[in-house]
């Protein structure tokens, strides 16, 4: 052991070691001290240690120093710290001797330290120098926190993984406080709806959401979730940065503090945008296919009742008549008088008429059963030939007849010539008394889909009586003149919703009309593919 000598300034101490006073013998009143010194060095749970200023030799190490660096005392006793490498980075002892050459006071310093086996440990490090028996010594006091620091370490390396896992999956994940404000966004949630972190960080989430979300979740879903910490699916549509609409499913569940106030959330969000959109396209499916075996199903027994009905009841009886007023021209036209030859050819004509619109009704009936044999087809050639027809079997008339190069469409040939026999055909009876009669057909886009056109200088239309055009049977008001059932444009029209499409007019009195129709050539096969 050792006789510690103490500062000066510390008066009592000083006497009960080497100031031995005239009030006890010397032996007694030195080994009193020794042993309390003893002791009390000895039991100190942390490390303590005594070495010589000048060379760092260890003069005394309690037993918290033998336990944790696992040295025996005679293994270190007049060998210095440096010697047996015990300072992780030996430059710390030469900090720690400036600092105190320097007056400054050495507490509480985090360092390293390395013990017989090869461990590191971490510890608070303070130390003062004293005096014993007249050699300036280094008092060491050393707290090891290797535990908590390797404790700290394990939670910061949780944190990181936490962090990670937070930020790095591929799902939009957020936070919000109990205010309703965004604490943490994962980098999915970012990059799905297109912002930076610092757009996002403290603003409340449902500003994220359309009018009617936000709404839902402020009424309805925040009040219940507050009140019960969870909420599993629920529907919203939130807002990209570039305004498009997402539908996702959220689910969340609170986190609570001692007095049970939610005062934060995590919640996840899964994006059904897709999915939602191919529920919807399966629904108006089955809504379509619903509709069309509907159709069938009328349009059959409409055809049959009509099939009788044509057969039986109106063809034979006008072949008859037909017959019976050419007989009377050739047998006794001479023998008639001019009037009443009149009357016979306008019985024949009209049985003539009355033939025709059966036949227009048989063609109209059977669209509902001509499946659409669908390929890639030049409406430009088509549009062609349907106006070479017409300028054939009426030769004086002067028509402009404008067909743009290179319209394509994906369907059934037969079935297209047939629309476009009935628009360009009618176009051109209406513009009949123009002086510079004008037709086109062409191509153009209707919102994000192909569409055709077929566009005159007749007399126009009221928009009002555009959903009649395309009725069997109708007639619009001020168009008597013209000849005609009323059949063809109702053929069209079924004819474009077999293809899976939609034909519409727009006109106004005076001006034209012009015949729009899409079907599914934005859908089908490019051009080469035909």
């Amino acid at each position: 052991m050792f006789t510690p000598v103490l500062k000066p300034e510390d008066e009592r101490l000083e006497q009960a070691v080497c100031d031995i006073t005239g009030r006890r013998r010397p032996e007694e009143a030195f080994r009193e001290s020794e042993n309390r010194f003893s002791k009390a060095f000895l039991a100190m749970p942390s490390i303590v240690v005594i070495a010589s200023l000048a060379d760092g030799r260890y003069l005394e190490v309690n037993e918290a120093f033998e336990r944790v660096m696992g040295y025996r005392s005679d293994e270190v006793i007049g060998r210095s710290s440096l010697e047996l490498n015990i300072w992780l980075n030996p430059e710390d002892r030469a900090n720690v001797l400036l600092m105190l050459a320097d007056g400054k006071k050495v507490r509480d310093l985090e360092i390293g330290f390395r013990s017989k086996s090869g461990n590191v440990h971490i510890g608070l490090y303070s130390a003062e120098t004293i005096e014993i028996c007249a050699e300036l010594c280094l008092l060491s006091l050393l707290i090891d926190i290797t535990a908590r620091k390797k404790a700290e370490e394990n939670l910061r390396h949780s944190e990181d993984r936490y962090s990670r896992l937070y930020n790095d999956t591929p799902v939009m994940l957020h936070s919000i406080d109990h205010n309703g404000r965004l604490v943490s966004v994962s980098n999915y949630w970012l990059e799905t709806l297109g912002y930076e972190s610092s757009e996002v960080l403290g603003r409340i989430s449902t500003e994220f959401y359309t009018e009617e979300s936000r709404s839902y979740a402020t009424e309805v879903v925040l009040p219940e979730f507050f009140r019960t910490g969870s909420c599993k699916e629920v529907p919203y549509q939130i807002v990209k940065k570039n305004g498009d609409i997402l539908d996702v499913l959220l689910s969340a569940t609170a986190e609570r503090n001692s007095q049970g106030k939610v005062v934060r959330s995590l919640a996840v969000m899964v994006d059904v945008t897709e999915r939602k959109r191919a529920e919807e396209e399966i629904k108006r499916l089955n809504i379509d296919l619903a509709a069309r075996a509907a159709e069938l199903e009328d349009a059959n027994r409409e055809l049959n009742t009509f099939n009788y009905t044509v057969a039986h009841d109106l063809r034979q009886p006008l072949n008859v008549i037909g017959i019976s007023c050419q007989a009377i021209d050739v047998l006794f036209g001479d023998q008639l008088q001019e009037e009443c030859r009149e009357y016979v050819r306008k019985a024949y004509g009209s049985a003539l008429r009355v033939n025709q619109l059966i036949e227009d009704l048989l063609n109209f009936s059977r669209m509902v059963h001509f499946e659409p044999v669908r390929k890639m087809v030049d409406m430009s050639a088509l549009a062609r030939e349907v106006a070479t027809t017409l300028k054939l079997v009426e030769p004086e008339r002067q028509v402009d007849v404008r067909i743009a190069d290179g319209v394509w469409a994906y369907g059934d040939a037969s079935l297209l010539r047939v629309v476009l026999d009935n628009l360009i055909g009618n176009s051109w009876k209406y513009t009949a008394q123009q002086k510079k009669a004008v037709i086109e057909f062409g191509m153009t886009t209707v919102g994000e889909e192909t569409a055709y056109f077929v566009r005159d200088n007749g007399p126009g239309f009221d928009m009002a009586d555009a959903e009649k055009l395309f009725v069997p049977f109708q007639r619009i008001a001020g168009k008597a003149e013209f000849a005609g059932h009323g059949i063809g444009l109702a053929t069209v029209e079924r004819i474009i919703r077999r293809h899976g499409g939609r034909v519409w007019a727009e006109g106004a009195p005076g001006k034209g009309a012009t015949f729009i129709f899409q079907c599914l050539s934005s859908l089908g096969p490019s051009k080469s593919d035909g």
